[in-house]
């Protein structure tokens, strides 16, 4: 468990540092003057190909002029993050879809901490929705539909039948996204009736 959400934390931080150097129009080369960091090592944590060490995330964030945990959500020098983030679940049933909630927070090219703030939440929580180690609450799922203009049913999926297959799902991304849930669920379940009756 921890090292896939090491791995999940070392992932964030590549994102997070990309999309900060991006939106301050700087090289990989620029950071390494500003920080005195050598290229090859930014160049890895660019990449994602390592974690950053907590002395050299305290120097590009100052370069960059962000918190620490903007860049690296595992910056808590008075908590130990992992073993907050391993907290279980309060809906282990739930079936969350972390991918299709990383794909909507890219799209709409908010950061974490924004999303958090809206949802009037710790961007921690978040990171453990992204992570896949918990779940978000019934309200806080309906806040992200909301946010992101979806509905709540697309982000989660409490069937208990047989996954999509790939051919299914495609006919159902087809479909007007301003439908309702239950025109959603229907509309699901006609697919799978009508497929699996072809066979």
């Amino acid at each position: 468990m921890k090292d896939k959400l090491k791995q999940s934390i070392i992932a964030i931080t590549s994102a997070n540092l990309k999309k900060i150097l991006y939106n301050q129009k700087l090289t990989q080369r620029d950071l390494a003057m500003l920080t005195g960091i050598s290229i090859p090592s930014i160049n890895r944590y660019y990449l994602g190909n390592g974690a950053i060490p907590q002395n050299n995330l305290v120097k590009i964030a100052k370069a960059l002029h962000v918190a620490p945990d903007e860049l690296d959500p595992s910056y808590q020098p008075t908590k130990d993050f992992l073993s907050q983030l391993a907290e279980k679940s309060d809906n282990p049933d739930l079936k969350f879809r972390t991918d299709y909630l990383k794909q909507l927070i890219q799209t709409s090219n908010l950061s974490v901490q924004e999303v958090a703030s809206r949802l009037n939440i710790k961007p921690i929580t978040v990171y453990k929705w992204l992570a896949g180690v918990n779940t978000p609450s019934k309200e806080n799922t309906a806040k992200l539909a909301d946010l992101f203009n979806v509905s709540a049913s697309s982000l989660v999926n409490t069937s208990q039948e047989v996954e999509l297959t790939p051919q299914q799902t495609k006919i159902l991304g087809t479909l007007p996204p301003d439908l309702t849930d239950q025109q959603t669920d229907l509309i699901v379940s006609l697919i799978k009736s009508v497929l699996k009756n072809a066979n």
